[in-house]
């Protein structure tokens, strides 16, 4: 009868450990190879924050007693030197960029969003449309005035869509509504 001494039990523990790890070494190998083919997420990015050219890259409207502008190098901006500026007494105004999407396939899901500062408590909207006139997402928060704030639309799908037309927007009917914007992005992810 033959007995098993420590040393025979150590060298027995270790190629144990050894086969082991050539067992899961080889499992590795074949999880990579079969996932190396998935398609990873991708994702492209506007980005405007009334840096360059504000007056001629984004359009203005207003209607009733309001109006639109720009605060150049006026240390008024949540990042850069320039942001836009939106006031209604008894009307509307709105500021917006059209954002090429030409990056993005057609299926694409995308996401806008805006800074704004507002004087006081005041509902702003970020819309989106498309070339045709189609609302493609909105959101219409209220914000105070604690500083920039983000406002932002859900994902919705681009189906294609391509530019897109991003805009903040106010509207009152009594009383003086001003909120400052700044930092326009829109990402779409597939």
């Amino acid at each position: 009868m033959r007995t098993e001494g420590p040393t025979s039990i150590v060298f027995a523990t270790v190629a144990r450990g050894v086969r082991a790890c050539a067992v899961v070494s080889a499992l590795t190998a074949v999880i990579l190879a079969t996932t190396s083919g998935v398609a990873h997420a991708s994702m492209s990015q506007v980005q405007d924050g009334f840096e360059v050219n504000p007056t001629g890259a984004w359009v203005r409207a207003t209607g009733g007693q309001a109006s639109a502008g720009f605060d150049i190098n006026q240390r008024t901006a949540r990042t850069g030197a320039n942001n836009g500026w939106l006031f209604a007494t008894n009307g509307w105004a709105f500021e917006g960029f059209w954002a090429p999407t030409n990056a993005a396939p057609r299926y694409a899901q995308c996401a806008a969003q805006i800074f704004v500062q507002s004087a006081g408590s005041a509902q702003v909207g970020i819309e989106v449309w498309d070339g045709y006139a189609h609302l493609l997402s909105s959101n219409y928060p209220f914000v105070n005035g604690n500083g920039y704030q983000p406002v932002w639309t859900s994902r919705w799908p681009l189906n294609g869509a391509n530019p897109v037309f991003v805009k903040v927007i106010i509207g009152n009917t009594s009383g003086a509504k001003f909120v400052r914007a700044d930092d326009m992005t829109l990402q779409c992810y597939w």
